[in-house]
């Protein structure tokens, strides 16, 4: 089948990416710049777009039987917002793809996108969701908890510096996937008929958990302390005011970090534990 795969060579599109060349097929790579990521360039066509300026879409979804979009702002910006990338610029893609007569089209979502209104990573991608619900489109959605690779991010600077800080009193659990297992889901359900999958990994921790298996890996004893969860509201105030695009970020790791984030959808072979004694004991 003809795929086109929007934000092709970002981390998670890359893995999409790998696993729809495995099965052999044919794909239209969409993103800003491409990367060396381990696929023949032979394997697939890449065509250089920005989601959003609706004109460098065109043309982009003709002939495709699926569209699968990983589209959405990631990093704290002072230029456009969550709501210019995770909502308009996917509906840009929606909109093509309605034009060149897709009939199928898969978006990567976040778990529980629809309690957040107020964190605009969360929200903007709820609003995509419904437009996509209403579109007339066969879809499917996927909200995972969260990916391998993020968590340990947020966490390795605090073990470097030898404390933790978590977020409220009560434990707050997670199941994360990796994005190779995810990527491979993602393809393995591209046709299923209007579905929506909460999806996690098969490992489920709460982050003071990983918080001690990051220090055992790291080969540091454990110091682990607790902040109001309010804080990040102020911090997220002040950079509101000073409009540099943290305020969004800021938003959505205090969400992650106090609200349960475990998926009933859950897939996988890789471990979370393993991937954290790999990472810290390179």
């Amino acid at each position: 089948m003809k795929v086109v795969l929007a934000g092709a060579f970002g981390n998670l599109g890359a893995d999409i990416f790998r696993s729809l060349v495995k099965e052999g097929h044919e794909v239209v790579a969409l993103d800003m710049m491409t990367r060396d990521i381990g696929v023949d360039e032979k394997a697939y066509t890449f065509k250089k777009v920005d989601v959003t300026k609706p004109e460098t879409l065109k043309g982009t979804c003709d002939g495709a039987d699926v569209v699968i979009t990983t589209v959405g702002l990631t990093k704290g910006s002072a230029t456009v917002s969550n709501y210019d990338i995770d909502y308009q610029g996917n509906l840009n893609i929606l909109n093509e793809a309605k034009a060149a007569g897709v009939k199928r089209f898969t978006y990567i979502s976040v778990i529980k996108a629809d309690k957040a209104p107020k964190v605009p990573m969360l929200h903007a991608k709820y609003l995509f969701e419904e437009e996509l619900k209403k579109s007339g489109l066969t879809y499917v959605i996927h909200r995972p908890t969260g990916y391998f690779y993020d968590i340990v991010k947020v966490f390795r600077p605090m073990i470097e510096k030898g404390e933790v800080t978590l977020l409220g009193k009560k434990p707050v659990h997670a199941n994360v996937i990796s994005t190779e297992d995810f990527g491979e889901f993602i393809v393995k359900h591209m046709l299923d008929d209007n579905k929506s999958y909460n999806v996690g990994g098969k490992e489920t921790y709460s982050y003071e958990e990983i918080a001690n298996m990051c220090f055992e890996a790291a080969g540091k004893t454990p110091v682990i302390k607790r902040a109001p969860a309010w804080l990040f509201d102020v911090l997220a105030f002040v950079n509101k005011l000073k409009k540099n695009g943290k305020e969004a970020i800021l938003r959505f790791s205090k969400w992650t970090l106090t609200e349960e984030m475990v998926g009933d959808t859950t897939y996988g072979e890789m471990s979370f534990k393993q991937y954290i004694k790999d990472n810290f004991t390179k």
